[in-house]
């Protein structure tokens, strides 16, 4: 199974370059496509075939795509509330659509980073089988894309992913906190999130080199801002000062996932978050 060529999409990105260098690790021969965007070439690892591109050129895709065995499509617009609505059909769907069937044509196995998005506020804790109602326009493309792939694919459902590098709500805590400035809070305070470490979001990922389906990558816990304000301080021994500001529209009021599903894989997460926390905080 290992010594297989992989195509990363969006490798040079958050999660995409944390995956590569795991599938380094575990001795694949790994390619990389990202427009740099928002990633950077230094996050690639070293010995990685880069390919600078756009998952919405089809050229671009059938040349990373050339010799490769398995596809880890991650490229992506990911901001929730993105205001270009044309634009994120445009990424989320079309250009997942172009990795898809790039992938077909040379008969690799589809992984994709899918999102805790599709469910929309639904009935907790969230359940891979449960109803989905995305409030918002990359949750709706994400889905959309999810129905596009077979029963051959793995697709994994990612919560709200934190770590090194990253861009959610737990590292620009922990960058504000390192300058001292105020963490800005919307509305309450009392949503919740299921914040996931990004080598446990890695870790789920590679059991698509081995399996099909459709799973959720999440902790099974859910933690109010507020709570994670509690969490900061004992994990990095600092006092957060804090700014409330006016909620957010199309918010998600609480979000926890259901992960007895990838538990028959024998995955768990490993990384609690008051660890993954002072992680974040030390490389802020």
């Amino acid at each position: 199974m290992y010594n297989m060529k992989t195509l990363v999409t969006g490798g040079a990105g958050f999660i995409g370059s944390h995956l590569a260098g795991a599938l380094m690790a575990a001795g694949h021969d790994v390619v990389v496509l990202d427009n740099l965007s928002r990633g950077t070439k230094q996050n690639v690892p070293a010995k990685a075939r880069f390919v600078k591109g756009d998952i919405r050129n089809e050229d671009d895709v059938a040349k990373a795509v050339r010799g490769c065995s398995f596809v880890f499509h991650l490229a992506a617009q990911t901001e929730v509330r993105f205001e270009d609505p044309e634009k994120d059909f445009q990424v989320n769907f079309s250009g997942a659509k172009n990795v898809f069937d790039a992938a077909r044509s040379v008969g690799a196995k589809v992984i994709f980073a899918s999102s805790a998005a599709v469910y929309g506020d639904g009935k907790l804790p969230l359940r891979e089988a449960g109803e989905k109602k995305p409030i918002s326009d990359y949750g709706r493309n994400k889905l959309k894309a999810e129905k596009l792939l077979g029963d051959g694919a793995f697709i994994v459902r990612i919560f709200n992913v934190y770590g090194p590098s990253g861009h959610g709500v737990i590292n620009r805590f922990c960058e504000k906190l390192k300058k001292n400035d105020e963490l800005e809070i919307y509305g309450t305070g009392m949503q919740t999130r299921d914040y996931i470490y990004v080598s446990d979001v890695v870790s789920a990922l590679l059991l698509g080199l081995r399996h099909g389906g459709t799973y959720n990558a999440g902790t099974q816990s859910e933690i109010s801002l507020i709570q994670l304000l509690d969490v900061l301080r004992a994990a990095t021994r600092q006092q957060p000062r804090t700014k409330f500001l006016p909620e957010k529209e199309r918010d998600i009021k609480r979000s926890k996932a259901d992960i007895s599903k990838i538990k028959e894989l024998n995955w768990s997460p490993a990384v609690k978050i008051s660890d993954g926390i002072a992680k974040t905080y030390e490389s802020a």
